[in-house]
Formats: structure tokens, sequence, C-alpha cells
């Protein structure tokens, strides 16, 4: 009974919690639906907060961690759904069944909360950011392709491809172009896919070992956290270090870094540096440029590329190029040809003379060349006299003496240096060299000088904003012609001192950057002297002398950077005539003496750490320009200080959190921002306002000079992500800019001087503002006639423009050019109301006629951008990108327009568009309901059948597509661009899309009537993107003759569209005679890569002229390149990499590909594949018989039954069979095991097509389960007395997971020639495989220089006889160059060979025999191995590089034979038991 009892109760409670489970769902309705609102708050709070630290690491150029990424997106994906369903239970009046599943929900939901919130503390709880990839060595130049220099990039290529060289240099004169060359073969080097990254370090004459390693950690990525030399070597050789191993297992590239150190002087120690050298590390690599020999020598290159002068011809070109048309004129040309040949074919001279002497008259000609010829130039190491004439004869022809100065101020930096523009403005001011009125017309000044010194090219860009670079030998040569000029320039990380000279009298200007200088001269006499320049690393403390500057009295610019002291030396109250003074990235404490500098017109703390402002610098009457930028520490600024400095033309207060106060009395209250108001001449204002400040503004900001430039940030929090490092540099060309973020809506509108600021605002960003619903006229409630840029994201805003409100609206933005708008959850419509036409004639409608950009991210509520009434006044818009509206099903709403409207319809200038996760999207306009299709079947004059229905397709409708069976027309209903859209984009250069569950056809020309004249459709697109289009069937559809267009396409990159059938149909593939790259995958339904597009006529020959990469991968489907017999020819074609692509067999057309077919009774012995071949074309026997008449008749394709092709359903065997398409199809054979027994096979390279592919640098074949053969070369072309030369510039040839693989060569003709450039030959899991090559194919290979077999289960043999070689005489096979053979996991393997062939390895260095239990010998013969250092038997996994490694010691005893007899001694063989039993089978077959 109690056993009874005991049962009973464990069920109650098994059914008491579940029931009691579900009362509480209706019982805890409203706590529950109360708890998801809660959740859900703290969800939108977190997704906002991560997003503020999003957008700062971004702009700290960082990347955005991966999970970070997945969680946002989780969290974006939930919230729409969690926000309607909110929305709907506040309105349901709920019944009990109502109230069960909605509480039962709402828990579930917040469970879901509970988890994303649990997983971004755990994920992500201190860190959303990373380091970028290093994107490596940028030039700013352009590469000429020079003949003389085409030769040079082969060679240097070429040893960067040697594994035996480590180290080259690129060796020549100042200015021949080094520097140009060494970037251009590092971007060609990584385009090759040599190196998976490089890095460059400007070395310079002066070497700094510590300036050299942090120009190489930057470009890695990598943080040198120590301050010893050692122990940064050490960090970076350990860096470059994980690039090294020997990858045995792996199949992924090995990391290698190529690192260029620039402008070497003299030898420089590498392990000083900490790059690894000789035979350390083989896959780190050294390219120098020097002037030196003799120091590349010293430093052991290996290899030593002199670079010389242009040839005449190319001197004169380029001259032209540089001088313009003016040469060509009869009187002139003579003359120019003499002064360019005075430059002696040096590009830099070239360069500096011809653009000097752009559109000059005759006279100055003449007296520009006799001035090279008497020129008398001052000797500069490593520089031709030539280069130093021209560049000063630049120098003199600069159109002023302003420009003149601003260009020998660039020489004051270091080599390499990235020089501040603004540096420039303000030193220019300080010593009076521009003649302006004030500071922004200067600096206007300075920017055009700066750009014409550029185009001179005596400056170089820079990659950081507002700066600028100059090349190495125009600073030498502008560094002389200062030297003349007074200036002393000391650019040393070893400085520690002040030169030693007799005598400073004379110097106008000093510059002296160090690591520390140590010691100032005290008193020293500078009577001259105008300009001084003193930077040191960062915080470097000095001690200053009392008397430092009491002889400078004429002293008018003084910068000091990266310097820490308490106070300035008492004497800097002598620099009565001092204008500009720069204290930058300075530790301060007392600087009230700046106060007694009455003339001081430029006063810079820019990142200095100073707590207070002292009082004193309010004495400073002639104050014109004050920069606080980035001074975090900046506490304090006292009351009146600023009203004092009433000359003040700019102030930068940006990015420092001051309390700024609403009025002050007190001696201890803070300035006010009303202080602002009388300075009557302010021009420029950098502010930062905290939102506990906004009710303290002042009611109204009116400055007095209404030209004024602002950037004011009025935020709720301070956050550090925008806050500058040392080598950064600050922006001075302001926009008027302002930034809301983390405000009240109502804090902007109660403050009359933020509606002042907005209405005078060129950019506006509005960051998370609560209570916002619409821009105009909400927020203000004018227009923003000045507004050029708006941002507006993480806030409640339904309408952008608000037009059905009381404000009768105007020309709202007339001249917004950027709108972006993100995370904008409750967006309903960017214009909403009745839109106001006016007339147009091709210039601006009442809004939005201005655009160039528009950028739309998670606006979840969207369903569509514009009206046609809007979008038909979109002449400028150039950029469109729509990210994460899930509720946008169109981009342009037809809303009551007639159809005379779409003619209207043009965007001119739009360049880019990129339109992702809008899973609902369904065309670009859709245009009536029902859509008119136009049946291809109807007769002429029969109305066209309309499709009732817009919206979603069935999913079981798709499902139910057979692969080979094609839907008509009719039933498409989702295009993107139709045949009345496709022509909006005239100039539409990048398509960009992924993400989408609608789109079934991309560019569909239906119903469209052939014109007599040409039509061109997208003629300008070069880049094509398609990624997750799950119901995408077709890219093109329904292009007839007459149409043309897309020829100027170079990229398309399709991915994971599961449901499209082919890539293109022939007509549009003849087009694309651009096109470069073609990179395909994860196309479940896709069996070819071309196909004919229902009646389109046919094509001998489709020619990809450009064709240089083609990927494919993830095509479980696809068997061949193409169903039809077309030809295709690739003459540009350098790499073919495929991957998962079980069914394939050729990389040709089906019908071409078979070759030596069996005929037995016309038969084929191979069962039918299903679905091989199956598609919709027409099978009448006419279309059979045009079929077959592409094919070439000297082809043997054995005999066809066309009673096959009358009843498909009849098994046949023997012969290819013909499908109902009239297409060959290929069956499968019994596979037989012995070699010399001819074979039906495939080839995935038949001859003709090998013929096509002479460029073909790199061929890598992985998980294709169908390959039988790779090289068919049997019936290759040669001609009598003619030796084929094939596949001559085959690289790396990689194959893995290809178990039905029997042959890599099909033998060819005897006078075949090829193969003569392959270096790598990788061969994995290709579990039919026999054998490698056979002799006459090894001879071929004479750059070998790699072998890897791994895990081949049938290979008995590397190198063995083809049946058709048997009974040749044996050859002596070289392998010269081959320096590594590795053989593993090869479990039927007994030698390398069984003939006793004569073979030599001269270059043979490692083997490695892994699990290999049957091989007892390596060959029958004596072997020359002179530097191998042995056989390895086993590997080990380096978990600092992830790779795998031979291990260190390996087995040697004298020979190659002897070593591997020794290894395998007393071992006893494997016996291979299934393959043992099949010989069996075979031998009873035989017999009976």
């Amino acid at each position: 009974m109690e056993i009874v009892i005991s049962i009973i109760a464990k069920i109650g409670e098994y059914l008491v919690e579940p029931i009691g489970q579900q009362f509480g769902y209706l019982i805890h309705l409203n706590s529950n639906i109360q708890n998801l609102k809660d959740q859900f708050q703290k969800l939108g709070d977190k997704r906002k907060g991560l997003q503020l630290e999003i957008d700062a690491a971004k702009r700290n150029g960082l990347e955005i961690l991966p999970e970070v990424n997945t969680w946002i997106e989780k969290v974006d994906n939930i919230s729409q759904g969690l926000q309607r369903f909110i929305d709907i239970e506040d309105k349901m009046c709920l019944n009990l069944k109502s109230r069960y599943s909605l509480s039962k929900k709402a828990k579930k939901k917040t469970l879901e909360i509970d988890g994303l919130l649990k997983e971004a503390e755990q994920t992500f709880f201190n860190k959303v950011s990373y380091s970028p990839r290093p994107l490596g060595v940028v030039s700013t130049e352009v590469f000429k392709h020079f003949e003389s220099r085409k030769s040079i990039m082969k060679e240097v290529l070429e040893a960067l491809r040697d594994d035996n060289i480590n180290m080259i240099a690129i060796c020549g004169m100042g200015g021949i172009g080094k520097t140009t060359m060494a970037k251009e073969v590092a971007k060609r080097a990584k385009d090759a896919k040599l190196f998976d990254e490089d890095v460059m370090a400007v070395v310079s004459q002066k070497q700094d070992v510590k300036h050299i390693q942090g120009q190489i950690a930057d470009m890695l990525h990598l943080q040198l956290k120590t301050e010893s030399l050692q122990e940064r070597a050490n960090q970076l050789s350990k860096r470059l270090m994980n690039s090294e191993s020997v990858d045995i297992k792996e199949k992924k590239d090995i990391k290698s870094v190529l690192v260029i150190l620039d402008d070497v002087w003299d030898a420089l120690n590498l392990m000083d540096v900490g790059i690894p050298c000789g035979g350390q590390n083989k896959r780190c690599k050294i390219l120098l440029t020097s002037r030196s020999e003799e120091a590349c020598n010293q430093m052991r290159s290996q290899k030593i590329v002199p670079i010389k002068v242009l040839s005449e011809e190319e001197a004169w070109n380029l001259f032209r190029e540089m001088a313009g048309d003016c040469v060509d004129t009869p009187g002139l040309r003579p003359i120019a040809k003499e002064v360019a040949k005075e430059c002696n074919g040096l590009p830099v001279a070239i360069v500096t003379v011809g653009r000097a002497l752009e559109n000059k008259s005759e006279v100055e000609w003449i007296a520009a060349l006799q001035q090279l010829k008497m020129s008398i130039p001052k000797h500069i190491p490593g520089l031709d006299s030539k280069v130093y004439s021209s560049i000063e004869l630049s120098y003199s022809y600069l159109k002023s003496e302003e420009a003149k100065s601003c260009f020998l101020l660039c020489c004051l930096f270091p080599e390499d240096y990235d020089i501040p523009i603004e540096y420039l403005v303000r030193s220019g001011v300080g010593r009076r060299i521009f003649a302006r009125n004030n500071v922004a017309e200067a600096r206007y000044e300075v920017h055009a000088m700066v750009k014409n010194l550029k185009r001179s090219f005596l400056l170089l860009d820079s990659l950081k904003e507002e700066c600028v670079k100059m090349h190495d030998v125009i600073r030498d040569v502008a560094i002389s012609i200062a030297d003349k000029q007074g200036f002393l320039v000391r650019c040393d990380a070893k400085l520690e001192e002040w030169p030693e000279k007799d005598t400073y009298e004379h110097y106008a200007a000093i510059s002296l950057f160090s690591r520390e200088i140590k010691r100032h001269p005290d008193g020293t006499e500078c009577s001259k002297l105008e300009l001084l320049q003193l930077s040191c690393s960062k915080n470097s403390s000095q001690t200053l002398p009392a008397n430092l500057f009491q002889g400078m009295k004429e002293l008018k610019v003084l910068s000091m950077r990266g310097m820490s002291f308490p106070s300035l030396p008492q004497s800097i109250r002598v620099l009565q005539n001092l204008r500009t003074l720069s204290l930058e990235y300075c530790g301060l404490q007392d600087v009230s003496a700046i106060g007694a500098l009455g003339k001081l017109e430029m006063l810079s703390f820019l990142g200095s750490e100073i707590k207070e402002l002292p009082r004193e610098i309010g004495n400073l009457g002639h104050l014109k320009l004050l920069d606080l930028s980035v001074c975090t520490t900046l506490q304090r600024i006292p009351y009146g200080l600023l009203s004092s400095l009433s000359r003040l033309e700019e102030l930068y207060i940006g990015d420092v959190p001051v309390n700024w106060e609403p009025t002050g009395n007190s001696e201890g209250d803070n300035a006010s921002l009303a202080e602002l108001i009388p300075l009557s001449h302010l021009m420029a204002l950098k502010l930062y306002i905290s939102k506990s400040n906004i009710k303290l503004l002042p009611k109204d900001l009116h400055f007095k000079n209404q030209m004024i430039k602002f950037q004011i940030r009025v935020t709720g929090q301070m956050t550090r992500g925008w806050l500058f490092h040392f080598d950064q540099t600050a922006c001075y060309l302001l926009n008027n800019k302002v930034i809301f973020e983390e405000i009240d809506a109502s804090d902007i509108k109660e403050s009359r001087l933020l509606c002042q600021l907005l209405e005078k605002s060129e950019i506006l960003e509005l960051r998370n503002i609560k209570d916002l619903k619409s821009i105009l006229y909400e927020l203000h409630q004018e227009d923003l006639p000045c507004l050029k840029v708006l941002t507006v994201s993480f806030s409640n805003v339904e309408y952008v423009i608000d037009a059905t409100s009381d404000q009768t609206p105007r020309d709202a933005f007339p001249i917004l050019e950027s709108l972006s708008l993100a995370y904008l959850s409750n967006l309903k419509e960017i214009y909403h109301g009745q839109f106001q036409e006016r007339s147009f004639s091709g210039a601006q409608l009442a809004c939005f006629g201005n655009l160039t950009s528009l950028r739309l991210d998670a606006c979840y509520r969207l369903k569509n951008v514009f009206s046609l009434s809007i979008a038909r006044g979109l002449v400028q818009l150039q950029e469109l990108f729509i990210r994460g509206c899930t509720d946008m099903e169109e981009i342009f709403s037809k809303e009551g327009q007639d159809e005379k409207a779409f003619d209207m319809i043009k965007f001119p200038q739009l360049k880019y568009v990129g339109l992702g996760y809008l899973p609902r999207l369904i065309g670009f306009c859709t245009f009536v309901d029902p859509i008119e299709l136009v049946q291809p079947s109807h007769a002429k004059g029969t109305q066209p059948i309309l499709n009732q229905e817009i919206g979603k397709i069935n999913t079981e409708q798709h499902e139910q597509h057979h692969t080979g069976s094609f839907p008509e027309s009719g039933s498409i209903s989702n295009k993107f661009l139709s045949s009345m859209t496709i022509f909006w984009s005239p100039n539409l250069g990048e398509l960009v899309m992924w993400y989408n569950d609608s789109l079934e056809v991309l560019f569909d020309l239906e119903g469209l009537m052939v014109q007599p004249q040409r039509i061109d459709v997208l003629a300008q697109l070069k880049t094509l993107t398609l990624r997750e289009l799950s119901r995408l069937m077709y890219v093109w559809k329904n292009f007839s003759r007459g149409i043309l267009g897309f020829q100027n396409l170079t990229s398309i990159s399709v991915s994971s569209c599961p449901n499209l059938r082919y890539l293109f149909p022939p007509s549009i593939a003849k087009l694309l005679v651009e096109l470069q790259s073609v990179n395909l995958g994860g196309s479940d339904m896709m069996e070819n890569i071309v196909r004919r597009d229902g009646e389109e006529e046919a094509v001998d020959t489709i020619v990809f002229p450009k064709v240089s990469s083609f990927k494919l991968h993830h095509l479980r489907n696809l068997m061949s390149f193409c169903v039809e017999a077309y030809s295709f020819e690739w003459p540009s074609m350098k790499e073919i990499k495929i991957n998962d692509c079980d069914k394939l067999k050729t990389f040709g057309s089906e019908i071409q590909s078979p070759r030596k077919r069996k005929k037995i009774k016309g038969l084929d012995s191979r069962p039918q594949e299903p679905g091989v071949g199956s598609s919709s074309i027409r099978s009448s026997p006419g279309f059979l018989g045009r079929c077959l008449e592409c094919v070439p008749h000297r082809r043997n394709y054995g005999l066809v039954d066309l009673s096959d092709h009358m009843c498909p359903t009849k098994k046949s065997h023997g012969s290819s069979s013909v499908n109902k398409e009239g297409t060959l199809t290929k069956l499968k054979d019994q596979r037989a095991n012995v070699v010399d027994k001819p074979l039906e096979i495939w080839s995935f390279f038949p001859s003709n097509m090998i013929e096509c592919l002479k460029n073909l640098e790199v061929i890598e074949l992985e998980m294709c389960h169908s390959i039988e053969a790779i090289f068919q070369l049997e019936e290759l072309n040669v001609e009598e007395n003619h030796v084929a030369s094939v596949l001559n510039q085959l690289r790396d040839l990689k194959l893995n997971v290809l178990p039905k693989m029997m042959h890599i060569w099909k033998k060819g003709p005897e006078r075949i020639m090829g193969f003569g450039n392959l270096r790598l030959l990788e061969v994995r899991k290709c579990n039919s495989l026999t054998y490698l090559f056979s002799p006459s194919i090894a001879k071929l290979l004479v750059m070998l220089e790699e072998i890897q077999v791994i895990d081949c289960e049938k290979i008995e043999e590397i190198l063995t006889r083809a049946r058709e070689e048997e009974g040749e005489e044996k050859d002596i096979v070289l392998f010269n160059k081959v320096n590594l053979l590795m053989l593993m996991d090869l479990p039927n393997l007994k030698c390398f060979c069984n003939e006793a062939n004569a073979f030599e390895w001269p270059s043979l260095k490692k083997v490695g025999v892994i699990r290999c239990p049957n091989l007892r010998t390596f060959v029958p013969a004596n072997i020359k191995t002179p530097e191998l250092e042995g056989v390895y038997e086993d590997y080990r996994y380096n978990r600092e590089s992830y790779k795998f490694e031979f291990k260190e010691r390996a087995q040697w005893k004298g020979d190659l034979n002897a070593t591997i007899e020794h290894i395998f001694k007393g071992k006893e063989p494997k016996v291979d038991h299934e393959t043992q039993q099949q010989e069996q089978t075979e031998t009873t077959e035989k017999n009976m």
C-alpha cells in the first residue's frame, strides 16, 4: 500500500507542477507583460550603449568583434517583433484563451531577452573591438608602367618567389624611383598572394631603431608595451616568426610577411630591430631600397637589383605628360627636348621640371634651359647633380615668395613625416609670410599653396587628414636650399643636445627632433633666429635653463612638442616679438609667464596636460587663436579671461569637458559662453557642452561676426572614443557642425541658443534624442536652409519631414547632400504628407533635389524610401545604401502616378547601390497591380496575361522545382530591375545585394520592345555582388537580340543563392568583355555556369578576354561549365579555384569533354545519372542537329543511339547518350583497376580548353567527387615540326579530396612542352590515384620546388610509366629545383619509382616519410642529393603558429635509399586486405 501511495504522490508531483505553471500564465499576465517591457527597456539601453562604443571604436579605426555584430543582429531581429507584440497587447480585449497565450509568449520572450543580456555580459563585457588587419603598404603615387621597369619588377618578384632568397635590394641613386618601385612590388606581390601581410618602414640616414620598430609594429597593429629596445625587438620578432612553419597537415596557406625597409643608407642590424633574417624564417622576406650597394652587401642581400635611369623615349613621354601639350608646338619642341635631356632620365627630375614649366612661355623655357646647364649644384651623397638642379629649378619657378617659404618650412620635419598643414599656417602667420587680414584667410591660402606644391610634385599626399608629406630626395634638396637661408635642421633620435656650432648668430630657423634633448644652451646668442622648433618623445621630462631664450629676442615662432616641465624659463619674457607659441602634447604646470608676451597672436596647448588656464593669458591683447583641443585634464577657465581676448578670431575647446557657467562675477567662477558674444572678430569656434550645462546656456548667442564657423557637441555623456593619440593631428577647416546626443528633444527646442545653431548648421548629427517624432517641423519650426549633411540615429523619430503639421512646408532641406538614418525603429516615412510638386527643369525640386548620398540602416517599419514624385527630383543622387529595413518592399513607391511618369524618372549620377537584410523587398519599384507579363509563347496580337497577385511566393512551389525544370517566365513576379526600371540608373557602377527572401530575378527585360537602334543596359556597371538571396532564380532573364550592355562589368560575386539556375546565358556572356573575376558559390540548384535562356540564338565561341580569376565553391549539383557545345577562350585567366562541387566533371562543355569513347555496339556501359543535362531546352530533332553541328568534326565522340533520344527511359550501355535537350551525356562505367587498361574518362581541362589557358598560374581543386582526370593532353593541336607548349605559366597545382581522380596528366603528343613554371604540386586524399606522373611529364617540371602527396590510399609509386610510354628508352630524370618532398599516409606506397632511371636532386633539402608502411626503398638506383638534411619521420603541432611542422631530428645514413631502408628495417609491411581481396576477385573474373 505504501508503494502505491508513493507512486501516486510522485505522479501528483509531475501533474501538479505543470498544471500550476499553466494556471500561472493566466494569473500572472500583467506581471509577465510588465517584466517583458522592463527587460525590453534594458535590452534597448544596452543596445544603445553598445552602439556608442561601436561608433567610438570605428572613429578610432578599429574593427568590431564578430560576436558583437552577431549579438546586435539578434537584438535587432527580436526587437522588431517585440515592439509589435507590445503594441498589439496594449490594444487587445482578452478572453481566457488569449490571456493564457499572451502571458506564455511574454514569459518566453522575457527569457529570450534575459539570455541576450547574459550573453552580452559574458561575451564582450569590456571589449567590443579589435585592431583591424593591417592594410599593408599603401602608395599615394601612380606607378608608370615603363618598359625599362617591367624587367626590374619581374626580377624582384621572381626573387620573392624563390625560397632560397630571403633578402632582396633595389639599388639606385636618389630620385630614380626606388620607393615607388618597392610599393608597386608590394602591391603586385599581394595581388599574387605571395604574402599575407606587408609592412614598410623608412630607415633614413639617421637610423632610429625605436622608430623603425614602431613603424613596423603600427602596420602590424602590434602594441609594443615596453621602452626597452631589446624587449621590443623580441616582441616584434615573435610576431614575425609566428608566420614560420612547414605546413604538413593543414591545407590553409602558410602565413608570410614582406618587410620593406626603405631608404637604407648604412647597414642596419636586423636583429636589433627584431626582424628575423637568414635561415631563421623563410616566410619573412626583406626588401631593401638603398642608394648604397655596399650597405646592401654588408646586410648580406642575396639579390641586388639595380634600377637605372629611364630610356630617352620613356623620359620624353613622361616629360610630355608633365609639361602638357605646349611642348608639341613647333617652336618649343626642340627646346623642350633639350630640357628633358638635362633631366638625365631621372623620374623625380623629369616630373618636377616638367610640371614647373607647364604652359610657360618660350622665353621662360629658354631661361630654364640655361639655368639647368649653368647650375653648380651642391653635392649630396647618393644624389645625381641633375636631380639637385632640377628640383632647384622647380623651386625657383614657384609663383610666389610665400609658396617658397611654405615649401622650405616642410623640410623642418623628419623624413616620411606627416606634416600638419596647420603648422605651416601658424608658422607662416607668426613670421609674417602671409599678408592676410585674419587667420582664416591665411589658412585657405596655405591649403591652396599646398595643393599647387603637390601638383608640382614637390609635396606628396598623406594618409592623415590635413597633413602632407615630402619625398626624401626633395627634402634633401630643400634642406640644402634652406641652409643658404640660415636653416639648421637635425632629426636624430640619438640627439641629446644642440649641435655643436661656433656660433648660432646667423641662423634664422632651428628645428631639432630627438627622442630626448637632455641639455639646452644657456643664454646662447641667436640674434637672427625667428623660428625655433624642439620636438621630443611624448612627456620627455626637461629642465630648461633660465636663460635659454635670452639671446633670441627676434624669435617669432616657438614650438615645443612632447616635452614636460614644471614651468617655463623666466627668459621667455624677453620674447616680445613672439607671435606663435605651440606647447603641444606637453606636461605643463605653471605657464603664467606667457601673459608677458604682449605680441602673441597664436597660442596652442593641443593635447597638453594642463589643469587650469592661467588668468594671465587674459593680458594677451593681440591673441587671435587659442587652441585647447584635447586638453582632457583641463578643469577651469577663469571667468572673464575669454571676454578679455578682444581680438580673438579662433577658439578651439573641442573634446574638453568644461563646466560652463551662466554668468560669473567671483574669483572662483568658471567661464561663461556669454563671454563670447562681444568677441567681434571671432570666426571659428569649437566647443563641447554637457547636458548639465544646457539649462545654463545664455538665451542668445548672437555673434557679432555672422560669418563664424563652428563645431559644437552637446551630449549627455562624455566618452573618450574620439580622443587623439600623440601622433594625431586636429582638423581646422571647419564646417558649421552640431552634434546632439543623449539629450531630450525639449532640451533643444527650449534653448534659443541651440535653435540658432540649428539654423546655421551645415552638418547636423542627432543621436539617441528622446521624445522626438519628426525633424521638421517639430524639432525646428523653420526650414534648415544651410543644412548639407543630416545624420539621425537611435531616436523615436517617425518622420524626417512631417508635412501634415500646421506649419506650411516650404523648401525643406533645399541644399541637403547627405541623409543618414540609422536604428530608427519607429520611422514610418521619410516624407509624410502630400508632396507639393513644383515645376521641374532638371535642377532641384522642393526638397532633396541636391541629395547625393542616402543611407538607411535598421529602420524596421519603413516600407519604401520615397514616392515617385520625390524620386523624380533625385537627379544628384550618387549613393544609395539600405540595410536592415525588414518591412521594406520597394525602394520607390508609385502612389497613384500614371505610367507616363515612369519615363521621367532618371538617376543620372547614381553610382552605387547597396541593399542588405531586406527580406521583403520585391523590386526597385513595383508599378502596377497586377503586374503585366508578356508571355513569350503568345502569338502576335494576343493580349498579355495579367498576373493577379503581387506578394510572397509559396515556399512549397519553389521546393517542387526540379533541378532541371525551369518555370515559365509568367510565374515570376518579383524582379528587382524590370524593363521599366533598368534604364533609370544609366551610370550605376556597383550593385551589392545581400539577405533577401523575395526576389526571383535581378535583371529582367520581359516585355521590352526591341528598338531598331542600339539599347545599352547598365553599360557602366563594374561590380556585381549578390549574397544570401534565397529565392533568386536568375540574374539575367529575357535579354533578346539587339540589347547590349554590361560591357564594363569587371567583377561578379554570387554566394548562397540556393535557387539560382545558372549564372548567365550566352547572350550576356558574350557582352562581358571587361569581366576580370568571377566568384560563385552556395547555389544548390545550379548545374551549369552558362546556359541558354529560352529561345535565344546559339553562338559558336564565347571569349572572356580579361577574366583572370574564377572561383567556384559549394555548388553541389554543378556538372560542367556549359551543357551546350560552345567554345570558350580565356586568354587572361590566372587562377581557377574550385571547392566542394560534388558533381563537377569538367570545366568545359558537356558535349566536348568526353574523350576516347569505347565503341561497343553504339552503346555506353555507364548507367544514367539522374538529372544529368536536364533543362527546359527545346527537344526537336532540328535542334539536336544544330547542336551536333557545333561539335568540331575532327573530334571522336563515339556513336550516338538515336533511339535513346526518342526513348529517354530506355537504359543504355556503352556510348554517350543524348538527352531530350540534345546534349551528349557522359555516363558511368565500371572502373578498371590496372594502369594499362584503357579508360573512358572525363578530363577537367579538355585539350581544346588547355590551349586557351596560356596564362593560367594557379589551379586549386578541392572536394570535387566526380573529377576523373585533370589535364587531357591527347588531342592537343600539334602541327608538324612544331612543339606544343601548354600551361607554361602554371605555378601552383593543388588537388585535395578528389576521390575519383585517376590521372593528373593524360599522355599527350611526343612533341609537347609545358608546365615549365610549376613550383608547387600538392595532392591530398585522392584515393583513386595510383601514381603522380610519368617520366615524360616529370621531365617537363623543370622549376618544380615542392611535392606533397598526402593520404592517397592507392598510390603505389610517385613516378611510373604510363601504358603509352612502355618500351621507351629510360631517361635521366632531373628534379633540379625540388627542395621539399613530403610523403605521408600512403599505405600502398612501395617506392618513388621502381625503374632504375638516373635521378638527380641537387636542391632537395627535406624529405618527409610519415606513415608509409610498405615503403622499402626510394628508387632502385643511386641518386644524388647533395643538399639533403635527412628524412623526417614525424611532425609536431606548433601552438604559437597554429601549424604542423617537421620535428627537428632527421634520419640520415649516407644516401636516401639507405636511410629509408634503415627506417623501415624490421618493420612488417602492412597488408591492405581490401586491395588484396579486390585483386583476387579481378583475377577470378579474368580467368572465367
